[in-house]
């Protein structure tokens, strides 16, 4: 009697395979596996794999698709930036594939991370990183033979700046780099990211070169101030301020911002829609050198008090 049931069992499973849809899924540690996709919800998804059922946790898939069906790759190129949809990868592939967009920002009070943005060297940071700063200097990391070699960078221009969103467009003087190709970020083009999502940060905190962190999405709209920022707990740290935020596909999601020196796990990011936003207005924000505090100052509201009578 147990035999017959097993047979049965199987014969249902076998009926089922065949009529599943055939996925591809990548996994956190890098891997793919494909086979027909018996049921899939938030928590789960049961592969078959012919000789074995595979469950596996949602929270160990970076990407899942359907097999033959093409990822939308195509870039979107916008004057100095582009967005688009890439790859999902292990965490330690999309670092090595997007680390080399990251670079040390130094000011004479101190020093912060930025990204480029185009390979014509735009690079975006934090308004704070380079705030009333004249003499900035970036640092960035050119793969040899022998490894890492670093380059300083002097001729460096601010384009434009948005105190109230604390960003800032740098741009490099490419004769600085004969020989060099720069390589730029991609932007998300998606609207947002969910809460749960794995992120990972590039940045230099407190000076240490091309550090890497990782955490997930606490927030996605978490609002302080009246502006809207991502909350994560990768562990954000001075000196990370101005790099970028990754997702699984190693598309900018955010620029670091802030870090909590009190509590442990509690860190903040600008959205990539306020980045683009800001790119794609930039005219507002231009840098006048004869106001280190500009693009734009904002002024307290006139205060009108109760009119007193003269005695």
């Amino acid at each position: 009697m147990k035999n017959v049931l097993m047979i049965l069992v199987l014969s249902m499973i076998s009926m089922q395979a065949k009529d599943a849809e055939v996925y591809i899924a990548t996994l956190a540690n890098g891997s793919q596996l494909s086979g027909p996709v018996l049921r899939k919800n938030d928590n789960s998804v049961v592969f078959d794999l012919g000789y074995d059922l595979v469950n596996i946790p949602r929270k160990q898939i970076l990407d899942l698709r359907l097999k033959g069906k093409k990822e939308k790759s195509a870039l979107k190129k916008e004057d100095i930036f582009s967005t688009g949809r890439l790859q999902a990868a292990a965490v330690k592939r999309l670092v090595s594939r997007e680390g080399d967009s990251v670079v040390m920002v130094k000011t004479p009070s101190g020093l912060g991370s930025g990204f480029f943005i185009s390979d014509k060297g735009h690079i975006i940071t934090n308004y704070h990183v380079v705030e009333r700063e004249k003499q900035i200097t970036v640092h960035i990391y050119v793969k040899t033979e022998n490894g890492y070699e670093k380059k300083e960078l002097k001729k460096v221009r601010i384009l434009a700046l948005q105190p109230l969103r604390d960003l800032a467009l740098l741009k490099i003087d490419m004769s600085e780099l004969p020989g060099v190709a720069v390589k730029p970020v991609t932007l998300t083009s998606e609207k947002g990211i969910g809460v749960g999502s794995l992120i990972f940060a590039v940045g230099n905190p407190l000076g240490l070169e091309r550090s890497v962190c990782q955490g997930i999405v606490s927030s996605s709209t978490r609002s302080i101030g009246h502006l809207r920022f991502i909350q994560t707990d990768a562990a954000i740290n001075p000196g990370n301020s101005g790099g970028p935020l990754f997702n699984n596909r190693g598309e900018v999601v955010g620029v670091a911002c802030a870090g909590s020196n009190q509590f442990a796990g509690l860190a903040f990011g600008i959205p990539t829609s306020d980045l683009i936003d800001f790119l794609k207005n930039r005219d507002t924000y231009l840098y006048d050198a004869s106001q280190p505090q500009n693009g734009v100052k904002y002024l307290m509201p006139p205060y009108r008090g109760k009119d007193k009578k003269k005695k």
